[in-house]
């Protein structure tokens, strides 16, 4: 009988102490507010701005890569071909607006002078036989139609010789300010067509925006990628949080900024430090994937509490406790 009242006495101590141990699961203890959840990670998607066929890919699922490492390279033989036809037109533009700027190379002036001097001894020979012709013309010795076309020689001569002199202001003057705006604004036009072509090149090699793991290759060799599309995912392992609920009667006990311990199962004895990042505006209903210790049916606010892990144990997914400082 004494042994039955002992083995009764035994279980109700158990009970007692599971009860106890049970109620005093997610609350503060000792400044302290215990929570579990899951740890969590960024995942940044990264691909190409273009479209086009995969040439060469880098890096596997589970390879660590550091911001800026070479991933993916898109075949770039016509992108290469546009920058080639681009540079030559800047090339080409630059050498007319050059040219301007330098003015009337001399050999020009002189040929400009030629042609003056060309024109004015056509117009005194013109001049002389219209002056003749027109003494002529008035002892009605010759007709008039011949005087007409004398005249009409003469006139020519004297445009020639107003055409050459202009010629020749225009040669010694330059090029207009307008002309040689209108060449810069061609050699700015062509630059930007050039750095247009030459951004596209460079789009072609993919690099990895953050440093990270491999989470998932999205792409094979070969494949056509659309502009956009993630080739792969890179999980930033260095900044993970722990994702934890916390009831509505409970939420004026946490801060942001306050400290926190984290463990987990797979590093028994092993404590992370943790800051506690966001605090959710709005309630919801616990998640079925959450394993709390109050009724679910019960509103709790979203809290994430940020981790160091240098070493990389923190895997997302995890099931992690989280120990949040009160004081």
């Amino acid at each position: 009988m004494k042994k039955k009242l002992a083995m009764v006495g035994i279980i109700i101590l158990i009970g007692v102490i599971v009860a106890l141990m049970y109620r005093s699961r997610n609350q503060h203890e000792a400044g302290v507010l215990t929570l579990s959840g899951n740890v969590e990670i960024t995942e940044v998607n990264t691909g190409f701005k273009f479209s086009g066929r995969i040439r060469e890919l880098l890096a596997e699922e589970g390879q660590t890569v550091k911001k800026g490492d070479k991933m993916a390279v898109l075949d770039s033989a016509e992108l290469e071909g546009l920058v080639i036809q681009s540079r030559a037109a800047l090339n080409e533009v630059l050498t007319k607006h050059t040219e301007l700027k330098a003015g009337a190379r001399l050999q020009e002036i002189e040929q400009a002078k030629a042609n003056v001097s060309y024109a004015e001894a056509e117009l005194v020979k013109s001049k002389k036989d219209y002056e003749r012709s027109e003494a002529l013309f008035q002892k009605e010795v010759i007709a008039a139609r011949e005087m007409d076309a004398v005249k009409r020689t003469y006139d020519v001569a004297l445009s020639r010789h107003k055409n050459a002199l202009e010629t020749l202001s225009l040669v010694k003057e330059g090029p207009r300010k307008e002309s040689i705006k209108a060449a810069e604004d061609r050699v700015q036009q062509a630059k930007a067509a050039l750095g247009v072509s030459e951004e596209r090149l460079k789009d072609t090699v993919l690099f990895a925006p953050v440093s990270g793991v491999i989470m998932r290759k999205n792409m094979e060799l070969g494949e056509t990628v659309a502009p956009g599309a993630p080739v792969y995912t890179i999980g930033d392992l260095e900044k993970p949080w722990i994702k934890v609920y916390v009831k509505e009667d409970k939420l004026g006990l946490v801060k942001l900024g306050q400290k926190a311990g984290i463990t987990t199962d797979s590093y028994p004895g092993k404590k992370y430090e943790g800051v506690l990042t966001y605090i959710s505006s709005e309630a919801e209903f616990t998640p079925k994937n959450v394993q709390t210790q109050e009724e679910r049916v019960k509103l709790v606010f979203g809290i994430k509490v940020s981790a160091k892990n240098g070493n990389g144990e923190l895997k997302p997914g995890m099931p992690a406790d989280v120990k949040i400082r009160l004081k």
